[in-house]
């Protein structure tokens, strides 16, 4: 057999936790997600290619690496891995990746693993995430209920933590009512499920024939998936890498103003960095065609380009 079918089998098989039948609750993850997509996935299982088997397994490597840093430490709370939480009435339950218990507060991390860590956690992360406090506040109603998204990128070696999410009454009674949406659907595959746009669409197994994408159009398909997902993936990377360059640089230049406000440079190892002033010109073009229309049709050129839309 080859090696790529012997690992697609094995990650197909894999046993990362029992999660029971999915088909029969809604759980935290598909509250956080599109109704539609979870629906359609319930109601026949999807065939994964090896590609996504190999990206929900990063998720659950990544949550190894933090449980074991808890297991050997001795100044943690007491806590629990992969403790389900039930709704006391509905079928509706969570698999809280971690949960922390002192005496008055109970707290949830959310584990996410990604190729490249976003500057804010996505809000199915958060729906997620209200969704298992909310149930675990049902469960333990004199205690507060708190969480935190713990986001780590295996590739760059990097994380963050988005911290400070309190149980919401009004959130989770929400949450409750997607749920529900969900669950009616799954009983009654005749109902349409409500859809909900994200950036994960281009990789939703449902795309085709989604309600949020029908065109009444004719459009040749081409076998470019691989690609139209590295271009995707690229592309993101490039918003945060933005993010990223201007936080540090505004971090070099406070180091700059700290470390010698007299100056303008700083060393950092062998490098020498500094701070420079610059002048550009600019031209009012709205200005000069307010001000002066003829000398602004004169000089004005409309020029024509090419851009690249993911739908």
């Amino acid at each position: 057999m080859e090696l790529h079918e012997i690992l697609y089998q094995g990650l197909l098989n894999a046993d990362f936790g029992d999660l029971g039948d999915r088909s029969t609750y809604v759980g935290a993850s598909d509250v956080g997600g599109c109704p539609r997509k979870v629906v359609l996935s319930k109601l026949e299982e999807p065939q994964y290619d090896l590609a996504t088997l190999i990206r929900f397994a990063r998720g659950h490597l990544a949550e190894h690496l933090l449980y074991l840093a808890f297991r050997g430490s001795t100044t943690l709370p007491k806590w629990n891995y992969q403790k389900e939480v039930v709704h006391e009435t509905r079928p509706f339950k969570a698999h809280v990746d971690f949960d922390f218990e002192t005496r008055d507060t109970l707290a949830i991390l959310e584990v996410k693993c990604v190729s490249t860590i976003p500057k804010e956690p996505y809000e199915s992360w958060i729906q997620q995430l209200h969704f298992q406090m909310g149930l675990l506040k049902d469960a333990n109603p004199k205690k507060a209920v708190r969480g935190a998204i713990f986001c780590i990128s295996l590739n760059e070696g990097q994380t963050r933590l988005f911290d400070g999410f309190r149980y919401c009454r009004e959130l989770y009674q929400g949450l409750l009512q997607k749920a529900s949406h969900i669950r009616e659907c799954m009983k009654n595959p005749a109902l349409e499920p409500e859809t909900e746009k994200g950036p994960l669409c281009a990789w939703c197994l449902y795309r085709p024939g989604c309600p949020v994408y029908d065109i009444n159009e004719s459009i040749p398909e081409m076998p470019l998936d691989d690609e139209l997902e590295q271009y995707l993936g690229l592309k993101e990377t490039e918003k945060d890498l933005k993010g990223e360059i201007e936080r540090l640089a505004l971090l070099l230049k406070a180091a700059i103003e700290n470390g010698n406000p007299a100056g303008d440079r700083i060393r950092i190892g062998k490098n020498l960095v500094r701070r420079s002033d610059r002048k550009s010109t600019r031209l009012d073009g709205a200005a000069l065609k307010r001000d002066h229309p003829e000398i602004h049709a004169k000089y004005a050129s409309e020029n024509s380009y090419e851009v690249l839309l993911v739908e």
